[in-house]
This record gives structure tokens, C-alpha cells and sequence, in this order.
């Protein structure tokens, strides 16, 4: 058995934690990222802000600030998008979902580590797992074209309306803001 490249000194109480309490907290800091990033629909599709851009530059400063500022809007929209390009394929229409929801889970939103029987499962060990899983889905299923087709569809919807959706009138976050100066600086 190779050495771990790595120590990690795990405490009592997160060994105590079983993998449903994992994905428990998991589950909560999805629905709270969710929930403080997402601006209102109504701010997203607000049809008196839509006009065209004057300039290719007005048009890339638009698009970049609205992606920031709508990236769980559209984030949410992507997943709409593609659930309705597999509404064809049952199985793909619950493969895929059942996938992303491990990989936000048990990746991106779990802030304790995995300990299944006593045993941390590194992260490296998750990534792997989930990589290999989600490609052998991929390939059984045999739906790329319609997941891709639903990507690009996205993308593209996305970009248009990054694009159009004048960005003057959405509120701009302090922590967006802050510049960095020298007023306490007394050299």
C-alpha cells in the first residue's frame, strides 16, 4: 500500500459524520448559493432594459457584466434548456441530472471530507469516481448529441441576452466596487 502524499488530521467530530450528514450539508450550501446569488426573474427579464449595443466594446462590457451578474440565472436556464433537448430519452432524462447532483453534492458544495467506514475518501479519489462515472454514463446512454445540442442552445440564448440586456440599471454589489487605494498609506 503506497504512503499518502498527503496527511490530512481529521477531528472526532468529522468522523462521527456519516456520508448522509455530508450530503445534508451539502444540500444546504447548494439551496443558500442558490438562493443569496440568483437575482429576481424580473430583474433577469426586464424587457424595458433590452436595446442594441452601440459598439462592439459597449456590446463585451455588457456581456461580461451581465454574466457575472446573472450566472445562476443562466446557469439555471442551461439546466431547462437541457432537460427539454433529452425529454425524448427517459433514461438520459434521469442519468443525467442524477449526475450532476453527485457532482454538486459530493464536490462542490461539501465542505467536510467523505468518511465512509471510518476512512477519509480523498478528493482525488471523489474526482476520479465521478469523472469515470459520469463518461461511462455518457457513453451507455448514448445521449452526447442531445446534451450538446442543449449546451450550445444555451450558450448561444445566454450570449444574446448577455449581449442586448442593457446593464446600466442593475444594482452593483459593494464588494464589486471596492478599489484599492493608498489612503492609509502614509509613506
Amino acid at each position: 500500500m503506497l504512503a499518502p502524499a498527503e496527511t490530512v488530521l481529521i477531528t472526532a467530530e468529522e468522523t462521527s459524520l456519516s456520508a448522509g450528514d455530508v450530503i445534508s450539508m451539502s444540500v444546504h450550501n447548494l439551496i443558500a448559493f442558490v438562493s443569496s446569488y440568483r437575482p429576481w426573474w424580473s430583474e433577469f427579464l426586464a424587457f424595458g432594459s433590452i436595446d442594441r449595443p452601440t459598439s462592439f466594446s459597449s456590446a463585451a462590457s455588457r456581456a461580461k457584466l451581465n454574466l457575472c451578474h446573472f450566472v445562476v440565472n443562466y446557469f439555471l436556464l442551461t439546466a431547462a434548456l437541457v432537460t427539454l433537448f433529452l425529454i425524448g430519452d427517459p433514461m438520459a432524462l434521469l442519468t443525467v441530472p442524477s449526475f450532476a447532483v453527485m457532482w454538486l453534492l459530493l464536490y462542490f458544495f461539501r465542505d467536510h471530507p467523505l468518511v465512509l467506514y471510518g476512512r477519509h475518501i480523498s478528493d482525488r479519489v471523489i474526482v476520479v469516481g465521478l469523472i469515470i462515472g459520469s463518461l461511462w454514463a455518457l457513453w451507455f446512454i448514448n445521449c452526447l448529441q442531445s446534451l450538446v445540442l442543449g449546451i450550445v442552445t444555451s450558450v448561444l440564448l445566454c450570449l444574446v441576452h448577455a449581449v442586448v440586456r442593457n446593464s446600466d440599471d442593475l444594482f452593483v454589489q459593494e464588494k464589486d466596487v471596492v478599489v484599492a487605494s493608498n489612503f492609509l498609506h502614509w509613506s
